[in-house]
């Protein structure tokens, strides 16, 4: 059965919610660190609850940052990152598991949060449920931390961080500001910073307009990329009409366009490829499909007191009907008082087909914050993670509070692609040696000898 701990919760019975919670599966790995999951009902009249998979840090828990990590998507598990990207076990195709050394959850407690509503295991039995903005994703948000901090007490005022990839890096932008710009009632979290990777944070029609891109990989050809191009050039004339009509026209397009689904989109008979995520990738990675049977298995779902009746939802109809209009929502506004507020890391990939790094590069660059002038003038350098790393893992351009890196090699698939590079860079933004070069960035070790203490 679903284990829900509002009521253990809101009937301060927190060492049974703590005992009911605890999941014993990833000792079989030696995974030395406690770890709770469950649901916390966000919406007691749509009986809408979050489902969500708590790891404490290996070393140091009772000191290390905390870390909300949620799925892009929209609709996606954040179990996903845990098995393929960052978490202390890694899952690999057909149906294997080893230990991940370079693992987030080593020096930081990380909550995997399925969100919004809709998204992996988290639901709602009635439609109303379901998030209409990012306003609604945050409410949701920040009513599951508010429990959790009560269940999980010793975290209060503890550091906090937000991250995740692709279309999540929209809900940790989103938090940050809510949560900085807080007045009453806010959370008891001391927030330190912004982690977005392949992040949809651009204008849409301008971050997924790929058409130059895949012309340049040969994805298009001339012909393909007239066709692909336009359809871009007519959502950008839909959105600016400011007309709901016409906004809705133009999420339509944008999915008849990207992605890949049936019937077909126009990727899709353009390039032939049935994954929008790196030129290396036709079909969507094997071990990604096993994972979803995987975790979406009645063991499984046991184990992490998800329920075996429940059903791990891929891409809930309901969700991107009710969220179909965030698509074209500009956040640039939140995205730059985030910058202007507190740290923040964002990443794309070299090999990006869905949002290329040079679009999100152009938009960053567009940015007005106290700190434009200098990151627009900072002189990009190519970063390793160690000494011992061959070759470099990333181009690195920062200003202050602000570092942006593309990471050599990677797709849209993030930390799949780079899980080990992904880690070294957000660690080294945890630890505060990310920072801006203050002359010629010419040193092939940076940030060795270019960290500003």
């Amino acid at each position: 059965d679903r284990l829900f701990l509002t009521p253990l919760i809101e009937a301060c019975n927190y060492s049974e919610a703590r005992s009911l919670s605890n999941v014993t599966y990833f000792k079989t790995f030696q995974i030395n660190a406690n770890v709770f999951s469950g649901y916390i009902t966000v919406n007691k009249t749509t009986n809408s609850s979050l489902f969500f998979l708590f790891m404490e840090a290996e070393d140091n828990p009772k000191s290390a940052p905390l870390m909300l990590w949620t799925p892009g998507g929209p609709g996606l598990s954040a179990l996903f990152s845990l098995f393929l990207q960052n978490g202390p076990v890694k899952f690999e195709y057909p149906l294997n598991f080893s230990r991940r050394e370079l693992t987030l959850q080593k020096n930081m407690s990380v909550i995997y949060l399925d969100v919004p509503v809709g998204a992996g295991f988290s639901f709602t039995m009635n439609e109303s449920g379901y998030a209409r903005d990012l306003q609604d994703v945050t409410r949701d948000i920040k009513l599951f931390l508010k429990q959790f901090l009560e269940l999980f007490n010793e975290y209060k005022g503890r550091d906090f961080y937000t991250g995740g990839d692709s279309y999540a890096a929209r809900y940790s932008v989103a938090l940050a500001k809510e949560m900085l710009s807080c007045e009453n009632d806010c959370l008891d979290l001391t927030f330190e910073g912004v982690i977005g990777g392949v992040g949809f944070l651009a204008p849409i029609a301008d971050l997924a307009d790929s058409s130059d891109f895949l012309l340049q990989t040969s994805m298009l050809d001339r012909e393909g990329y007239a066709i692909f191009k336009q359809q871009f050039v007519t959502m950008r004339y839909l959105i600016e009409t400011h007309n709901y009509t016409n906004y809705m026209l133009a999420v339509g397009l944008l999915f008849k366009t990207i992605f890949n689904s049936e019937p077909k989109t126009f990727f899709q008979n353009l390039t032939l490829y049935n994954s929008q995520a790196s030129p290396l990738y036709t079909e969507r990675p094997q071990s990604m499909i096993n994972c979803v049977g995987f975790v979406d298995s009645n063991y499984f779902k046991s184990a992490i007191h998800a329920g075996e009746n429940s059903s791990l939802q891929y891409a809930d109809p309901n969700l991107y009907y009710y969220f179909a209009l965030d698509w074209v929502v500009d956040i640039t506004k939140i995205v730059e008082y985030v910058l202007n507020n507190t740290r923040v890391l964002f990443y794309s990939g070299q090999l990006d087909t869905l949002f290329p790094a040079t679009n999100l590069q152009t938009y960053f660059k567009t940015l007005n914050w106290t700190h434009a002038s200098k990151y627009v003038n900072a002189s990009r350098f190519l970063w390793k993670p160690h000494e011992k790393y061959y070759g470099a893992a990333a181009y690195i351009q920062s200003a202050v509070n602000f570092t942006s890196a593309v990471l050599l090699g990677m797709g849209h698939y993030a930390g799949f692609d780079k899980p080990d590079e992904v880690y070294y860079l957000i660690t080294e933004f945890i630890n505060r040696k990310l920072s801006f070069c203050l002359d010629k960035c010419d040193d092939f070790y940076s940030p060795y000898n270019i960290r500003r203490e």
